[in-house]
């Protein structure tokens, strides 16, 4: 009887050792394509104040790399852009594909949330 409590709380020390070092590792699981998108249109980098700058829809992930060292994620994206010359014309789409890198950072709020910095 003495063992078979032993061998429970053993395997339970395990199990709950196991959860504990999963909750505390870096690893991150990876954004899916929308937060990908929400990112990057969060940041505001893909906007200028002026107007002179447009993100034609649909905005694509073209490719995803594997998780850097420091937890954020190289990400590809495939876009259409028009832009507006200074006489009110605008030029004909132009498709583009550009490296992010996509980490969690927290919010004014303290939430965590997807962020997206221009580069791999």
């Amino acid at each position: 009887m003495r063992n078979r409590v032993t061998g429970i709380l053993a395997v339970l020390t395990l199990l709950l050792s196991a959860f504990v070092l999963a909750g505390c590792s870096k690893a991150v699981s990876q954004p899916s394509d929308e937060e990908i998108i929400k990112a990057i249109d969060d940041s505001g980098i893909m906007k200028r104040t002026d107007g002179s700058l447009t993100v034609v829809p649909p905005v694509i992930v073209a490719e995803r790399g594997k998780q850097n060292k420091d937890g954020s994620w190289p990400v590809k994206i495939t876009f259409t852009l028009t832009f507006k010359s200074k006489d009110g014309r605008n030029s004909p789409p132009t498709q583009t594909t550009t490296s992010f890198k996509v980490f969690r950072a927290k919010d004014n709020a303290g939430k965590k949330v997807w962020q997206a910095q221009l580069g791999s």
